[in-house]
């Protein structure tokens, strides 16, 4: 069950470290199974989610060369890269749209699975040569480690990441376990220019899947200088990974910094702190400007009050475009640090974190912990290598930047497995029966553990999916607002299509915009809306204050406004149902 390390180097069980030929290929087609599986349900149910219509509008925008439009200082570009040569190049019909983006989620994913093999051999491999160094050494079995490593990058993709979900976490993951790989081989091959070079370039491709990794992509070549080389191979190691990043990096900032007319490498993380620590809503901030330092310069234009309409037409594209880029309708607003907000945010993401590591991997934690205590106290760990804990500490740096503002469990699912293989990296324990029992329970109860969570997972989602969900009543609290992420978009797009709406244009939505994917299926603009909050006060109002909005509407030039299902019965005057799906649509002359 374990690797056994003697003075003359021979294994004193070499037998017991041999690992069966079918483990790695059966655990390949595992991890494929289970991501096809969800894939499909995916497919099936038309998934979408608010951030993936974004991305779907940026590759658009890319690919007709629409430059303008295209860079972008909130959304990153790599992934609407992918999606929009997919889309280009296969054109499907809007009820075909989201499956195939579904199907190249799968295609990320089984990049990312290549990925993570890469960097879990190189890990093995530092393992290895550690263990050398140790005197009458054990750790886990390679058969276990192999489980474990395979269990690991199963449960962050499916649970933590999501594969169904429409953004670039996937992307992050694949290059943060690839980063992560030729940092190992880096300390194998401490001379080694391609290595750096191609350590830089990966990094600079994680910059463009998400602005995150400009900050912790800085933290991991600041950490190459810590792996043993004479200080002129450190320098030339230094440089080399260096221009590599910037290489990939540094054109997309020349462009957003000529946008902004300033040097800057995203405005992410002045919107994100702005919604998250300092409280603002979105879109409707008006209402908290008092509290917000600054005044935008071009908020979104409101056209009618009691119930508020706003307008957004110009100048940003996309089919929502307050989703498509907040940064330009929030500009002006600058971020405040403020203790007690900043204490509750942290708060916040420290709850998360506690979440995470001791109630959804509690067992796993303990088992973790006192694995590297028993190595601790048997000196082992002191004299094993030192990449496992470099890595750690890039995952600790991923978690300490977004405890400052917001975390979700898809920003950090690549960061929590390397902070776990970094730390397991380090178990080395002496070799003598009551240790080999300990590695044995250990290694068996560390798989166990995360199977639990991925197996919880797919049972819920069965459940749901028979309709025997516990939780089928609470999923209400999503749709509060809207009945979009229920709503069948592909039919709702189809049906508008067919009564007289064409693709291009400019429409108003009474309702939750964010989340109204027939536009996006339909190529229709919503460019004026009322929220969620006023659609009541709308359709309680009387007839002629519902004329004069639905003028206020009219002036704005739009061809049609749409609003959301209000009921059963017959459409008020004017309106028409949008096929057999509930929705409304009145169409201007």
């Amino acid at each position: 069950m374990t690797d056994s390390t003697g003075s003359d180097g021979t294994s004193s069980r070499l037998a017991d470290a041999v690992m069966p030929r079918w483990l790695h290929g059966g655990m390949r087609l595992l991890t494929i199974t289970l991501g096809a599986a969800h894939t499909a349900v995916a497919v099936m149910q038309q998934s979408m989610n608010e951030d993936g219509i974004d991305y779907l509008d940026m590759g658009a925008a890319y690919v007709r060369g629409d430059w303008e439009m295209a860079v972008n200082g909130i959304w990153s570009p790599l992934y609407s890269w992918i999606l929009g040569v997919v889309i280009h190049v296969i054109e499907p019909s809007p009820r075909w749209e989201f499956p195939t983006v579904q199907i190249t989620n799968f295609f990320v994913y089984a990049v990312a699975l290549l990925c993570f093999e890469y960097f879990w051999r190189q890990l093995t491999k530092s393992r290895a040569v550690g263990g050398k160094a140790i005197h009458r050494s054990m750790s886990f079995h390679p058969a276990v480690w192999l489980v474990l490593g395979y269990s690991l990058f199963i449960w962050s993709s499916l649970n933590l990441i999501e594969i169904w979900a429409v953004n670039p976490d996937m992307c992050v993951a694949a290059l943060v376990y690839l980063a992560a790989g030729l940092f190992i081989k880096l300390s194998q091959s401490p001379g080694s220019d391609s290595v750096a070079l191609w350590l830089g370039l990966v990094l600079g491709l994680g910059y463009l899947a998400k602005a995150a990794m400009m900050p912790l992509a800085v933290v991991l070549i600041l950490l190459t200088v810590l792996i043993p080389a004479d200080g002129s191979r450190r320098l030339r190691r230094l440089a080399v990974i260096t221009v590599g990043f910037l290489a990939i990096a540094g054109p997309f900032m020349a462009a957003l910094s000529s946008q902004y007319g300033k040097l800057i490498f995203s405005d992410v993380g002045r919107f994100t702190y702005l919604k998250h620590v300092n409280e603002m809503p979105y879109p409707n901030f008006h209402g908290a400007l008092h509290r917000l330092a600054g005044e935008p310069v071009h908020p979104p234009r409101r056209i009618f009050d009691k119930p508020a309409v706003y307008e957004f037409a110009e100048p940003v594209g996309g089919t929502y475009p307050m989703s498509y880029d907040p940064g330009y309708w929030t500009e002006g607003l600058s971020p405040t640090v403020e203790v007690a907000q900043q204490a509750r945010a942290v708060a916040t993401q420290l709850m998360a974190y506690f979440d995470l590591f001791f109630r959804t991997q509690g067992g796993f934690t303990a088992i973790a912990l006192l694995l590297l205590l028993a190595s601790a106290r048997a000196g082992q760990t002191a004299k094993a290598s030192v990449i496992g804990l470099l890595l750690s500490i890039w995952a600790i740096s991923a978690f300490g930047l977004y405890s400052l503002v917001h975390v979700t469990s898809r920003y950090i699912a690549p960061f929590v497995v390397v902070f776990w293989a970094g730390l397991l990296g380090l178990v080395r324990l002496p070799d003598g029966p009551q240790f080999r029992r300990l590695t044995h329970a250990s290694g068996a109860l560390l798989v166990l553990f995360v199977w639990i969570n991925i197996a919880a997972l797919n049972l819920e989602g069965l459940a749901a999916m028979t309709g025997f969900s516990p939780l089928s009543e609470s999923g209400s609290q999503a749709s509060q607002f809207s009945d979009s992420h229920s709503a069948d978009h592909p039919a709702i797009a189809e049906a508008l299509l067919a009564q007289g709406l064409e693709p291009g244009d400019e429409v108003g939505f009474i309702g939750y915009s964010f989340s109204a994917y027939w536009a996006r299926l339909a190529r229709l603009r919503i460019v004026a809306e009322i929220h969620p909050e006023d659609i009541a006060a709308f359709w309680t109002a009387d007839a002629e204050r519902q004329h004069q909005v639905l003028q206020a509407f009219a002036e704005t030039g739009i061809r049609a406004t749409i609003s959301e299902p209000i009921g059963s019965g017959s459409p008020p005057p004017g309106w028409e149902q949008v096929g057999a799906t509930g929705y409304l649509l009145y169409q201007f002359p």
